[in-house]
């Protein structure tokens, strides 16, 4: 029975969740003691940790029926991920009353993110342009009618490597180094944002002193597309919703990046911003453009849940995109709102030149078979930021990202990434490791909202 003076007498951590200072005091809020592991090794562990809780916390560590049958205090197992079901045995906690919240939604905008974000580093790569036959085998159009890569693409491909840390992490995966698994392990213990380096877009204040017609193509990408906001300085602008304008002073204070010319401003400003503390700076004068553009391709989105939803929206309002989907369900609101085409899951790996996989990780095991890896053409990118275990056979999958063949990006594994492969196939696919859920914001507001399920599911369990 819970006291007056706290939601819980005793909640227990099990392992190596991630709690910044402002979600330790919303704990300390709702229950008398907090007590912290970085993981449980064996279910003796488990059963001699959770003596006397009445709240259990837990991502990765598996919850025996005996915690329920040796506790009947226990009110509430919350778990700090989405997919808890091989975690625990929902229908007996149901049986004995146990509330089981766990969160649905925490990374929509930063693994959205991530799909174009390796786009714009994978279409830097001269292969995208001068597949062999001189014919893209997708389309039958004429490799020189292809695209060059626009000013504000690079410009943005910059931005976002050095936001979200993408060539660190494309190394520290072949490497080895899995900052997912030592926390997972808990030979990693994080208690604050500050040892997090990556860094969610959506929101950030992108401060822009350029001309108009970068400006224009900036806002494209970076307000409409990723929902940054943006702000600008040292002239005047016809008005617009999605800018606005800044005191020199106020705008080197406010941005998180700085995208301007050197050749335009000041040496006093110059200096100010190369000494200013932001996640980005960017001298259009040092950019030349490589590559390809990503503007008008045909991308073709498996599974149209939140992530995808947002991944249509990037594709549509950032880069003009022709945008196809296959989903269990039609979601004819957003085929309005984006102009978005229904097709067969068939049709998608065939007609596509970008395929982005967001399956959900329950009911999608082994959903992509050899039989549909077969049928995706060649020259065609293909990402995947969802679930590894969505591939029938995942080692003849990534057989197919070799010269000639496919091109694309991974983030997700069956188990550990497979660093061989990867490093055999590293010239035509990208590979990190757990890069989606992992920036900053991301954590603190899983956290918060773990915290939250557990305020509202207690004021249901008083009632």
């Amino acid at each position: 029975m819970f006291n007056d003076k706290r939601m819980y007498n005793k909640i227990v951590v099990l392992d190596s969740v991630i709690f910044y200072p402002e979600h330790k005091a919303r704990l300390n809020k709702i229950a008398e003691e907090v007590v912290e592991y970085n993981t449980c090794k064996t279910e003796k562990d488990v059963l001699e940790r959770v003596k006397g809780a009445d709240c259990i916390i837990s991502c990765w560590v598996n919850i025996p029926n005996r915690v329920i049958d040796e506790n009947p205090q226990l009110k509430t197992i919350a778990f700090w991920t989405h997919a808890y079901e091989h975690r625990i045995d929902k229908d007996y906690a149901l049986k004995h009353d146990i509330f089981i919240p766990s969160i649905p939604d925490y990374g929509t905008d930063s693994v959205a993110e991530l799909a174009f974000i390796s786009l714009l580093q994978l279409y830097r790569k001269e292969f995208n342009l001068t597949p062999v036959s001189g014919i893209n085998s997708l389309s039958g159009e004429n490799n020189e009618t292809k695209t060059q890569r626009l000013l504000q693409e690079e410009i943005v491909a910059k931005v976002t490597n050095d936001v979200r840390k993408f060539d660190k992490n494309l190394r520290d995966n072949l490497k080895g180094v899995w900052v997912h698994e030592y926390v997972k392990t808990g030979k990693l213990k994080i208690t604050s944002p500050d040892e997090f380096k990556e860094e969610t877009l959506k929101g950030l204040t992108m401060g822009l002193l350029v001309n108009d017609d970068l400006r224009e193509g900036l806002f494209q990408i970076a307000a409409h597309g990723f929902q940054m906001n943006c702000i600008y300085s040292l002239g005047d602008l016809p008005h617009a919703l999605n800018i606005a304008y800044r005191p020199i002073d106020n705008f080197l204070r406010e941005s998180h990046i700085i995208i301007y010319d050197s050749r335009t401003v000041s040496e006093e400003i110059r200096n100010k911003v190369r000494h200013g503390n932001y996640l980005s700076i960017v001298d259009v004068a040092d950019i030349v453009p490589i590559g390809q553009s990503l503007m008008q391709k045909r991308i073709g989105i498996v599974g149209l849940g939140r992530i995808g939803g947002r991944v249509a929206q990037i594709a549509k309002d950032g880069f003009n995109m022709d945008v196809s989907y296959f989903s269990k369900t039609r979601k004819p609101d957003l085929e309005r709102k984006y102009n978005l085409q229904f097709k067969s899951l068939q049709e998608i790996l065939k007609d596509s030149d970008i395929i982005s996989f967001h399956l959900p990780h329950v009911g999608a095991e082994r959903f992509i078979t050899k039989e549909m890896i077969d049928i995706i053409p060649d020259y065609t990118t293909v990402v995947n930021v969802s679930v590894g275990g969505i591939f029938e056979d995942q080692a003849y999958f990534l057989k197919r990202f070799k010269e000639n063949d496919l091109m694309g990006y991974i983030d997700v594994y069956e188990t550990l990434p497979p660093r061989q492969e990867l490093r055999e196939h590293k010239d035509y696919l990208l590979s990190t490791y757990r890069l989606g859920w992992r920036t900053k914001s991301t954590i603190g507001l899983k956290t918060h909202k773990l915290i939250t399920r557990l305020e509202e599911g207690l004021c249901k369990l008083k009632r």
